[in-house]
């Protein structure tokens, strides 16, 4: 597939927002209708679109969904989707609503025994893990508890239930442009043997090119969130640039 850019839609209230360090009093609005962003980035050459529902994550409940789901039939992208995916329904409901994945978070840490069940339903290619960190330990409850696991030790533990792909996010980056923990990636990367999607803390087109060569040792693609929506990081440009362009 090579390495893949996830443009990020981060959904609260029925509009497009965005946070910083996941904190919702530091909350800023782009759009009041989400499909605007995500028709923007689809006709800018994006393949994949990274949808939250950010009332989910809250609430446990699936609260955006059928606006997610008008968005994936609007639109003709790959649509990784979390917030708020604790049962096999709910991750069902989105599957078969078009979604091409769905991304587990605190549930994933919670109930090992939930994770089963949706791998043996939905395979591997369909379900995908975030582990958002601080101080290397893994965040849990919308970032506001730690686990009692490290970054690496939560990794190891949902590997041996067959979990391929995870989201790994530095939480104390996210949403700042301060550039992504790249060095923390590489290491969960070689550690775990597991594929590493980055997150938190692009601010630039060269934050990402600075992680094509890594491609080989496991980092595999890079969510993109609020610098998309400031113009720091200018998609089409970017998009041209992994794909060999100059």
């Amino acid at each position: 597939m090579g390495f893949t850019i996830y443009p990020a839609l981060d959904i609260r209230g029925g509009k497009c927002v965005r946070l910083i360090q996941g904190n919702y009093d530091l909350e800023s609005t782009y759009y009041q209708d989400p499909l605007e962003p995500a028709l923007q980035w689809s006709q800018a050459g994006a393949e994949w679109l990274h949808i939250i529902d950010l009332d989910g994550a809250r609430t446990g409940q699936p609260v955006n969904l059928p606006l997610i789901q008008e968005i994936i039939a609007k639109l003709d992208l790959k649509i990784q989707i979390g917030g708020g995916i604790r049962s096999l329904n709910t991750a069902k409901a989105y599957l078969e609503g078009g979604a091409s994945r769905v991304i587990l978070g605190t549930v994933a840490l919670n109930n090992f025994q939930l994770v089963r069940e949706m791998l043996t339903e939905f395979g591997k290619e369909k379900v995908i893990v975030s582990i958002d960190g601080r101080d290397n330990r893994a965040l849990k409850e919308g970032w506001l508890e730690k686990s009692e696991n490290s970054l690496l030790e939560a990794i190891l533990k949902l590997s041996d239930l067959g979990i391929k792909t995870f989201i790994y996010t530095d939480v104390e980056r996210d949403g700042t442009l301060r550039g992504p923990n790249i060095a923390q990636a590489l290491e969960l990367a070689r550690q775990s043997g597991k594929e590493i999607i980055i997150a938190g803390g692009i601010s630039q087109n060269q934050d990402v090119l600075d992680l094509l060569p890594l491609y080989s040792q496991g980092i595999t693609g890079a969510v993109i969130g609020r610098a998309l929506y400031t113009g720091d990081v200018k998609l089409p440009r970017l998009l041209e640039q992994i794909r060999g362009g100059n």
